[in-house]
């Protein structure tokens, strides 16, 4: 799996997004190997269980006609009751989660997998699913959200307690290091963080009052693009960060803890 793209927060289903549809993805999955989809991919909050399971059809549709050969879904807060995913996975020093987690207190013990399920389950469950589906006052409330730019709803895109978790959350999941790189979506704040030995990089969101950003590796390089929106045709766009990230040997001293998730489709 040399060539991986990861897309994050479509949202699909929801009226303030510009994933109108799963189709919408096909330019940016052909050419690669493994796609990612690192969560609130269908907003189950806006959505009924028929037309989840369709447009989960979809999605996996289109990558199958461009090619690709793994997919892997990751679960967020808005479609954590999806029966299968992956909490995160770490491959090949480079971690990849949704990222609501890390603005929560994981509760309870465990490994953080199990966790962070308890949390999606306790929280972001199958109650959500279709909750605001039809209900007039959240369409009112996700139209004047979509409205007001991301920058001024969340103005610090890399909180202290944020970046805190999130290096508590590596500590944990790999011990021993290794890691280089942590791949998130979730707060809709695109941009790139270079925190100690760790960089950080967050994919943004396709909501209208913010920009999406794929995170694509080729064997050692690596780089943020920005997906345009252009006559409702998407594309890649400019290169926010390009650079290369070493890959820890697994078994060394300073490996890294072999957690790739096994839940391709």
């Amino acid at each position: 799996m040399n060539k991986t793209v990861v897309l994050s927060d479509l949202h699909l289903g929801r009226v303030t997004t510009y994933a109108r549809a799963p189709e919408v993805i096909e330019p940016l999955v052909e050419g690669f190997d493994r796609v990612l989809l690192l969560g609130d991919i269908i907003d189950h909050w806006y959505t009924r269980p028929q037309q989840v399971r369709e447009l989960e059809q979809r999605i996996f549709s289109v990558c199958k006609k461009a090619g690709v050969r793994q997919v892997m879904y990751f679960r967020g807060n808005h479609d954590a009751c999806t029966e299968t995913g992956e909490e995160f996975a770490l491959i090949d020093g480079i971690l990849y989660l949704h990222g609501h987690a890390v603005y929560h207190r994981l509760k309870g013990d465990g490994c953080p997998a199990t966790r962070i399920k308890n949390l999606n389950s306790e929280k972001f469950g199958s109650f959500r699913l279709g909750s605001r589906v039809d209900r007039h006052v959240w369409t009112v409330i996700d139209r004047v959200y979509g409205s007001i730019p991301m920058a001024l709803l969340s103005p610090i895109a890399w909180p202290w307690p944020v970046t805190q978790r999130i290096k508590a959350l590596v500590q944990e999941i790999a011990p021993h290091g290794g890691v280089r790189g942590v791949v998130l979506g979730h707060s809709h704040r695109p941009g790139v963080r270079k925190l100690g030995d760790l960089t950080l990089f967050n994919l943004g969101g396709w909501m209208k009052n913010t920009r999406a950003y794929g995170f694509i590796r080729d064997h050692e390089k690596i780089k943020l693009v920005h997906v345009e929106n252009r006559s409702h045709t998407l594309r890649w766009g400019h290169v926010l960060h390009e650079g290369e990230l070493q890959t820890p040997l697994i078994g060394s001293r300073s490996g890294v803890l072999d957690a790739v998730a096994k839940s391709s489709r």
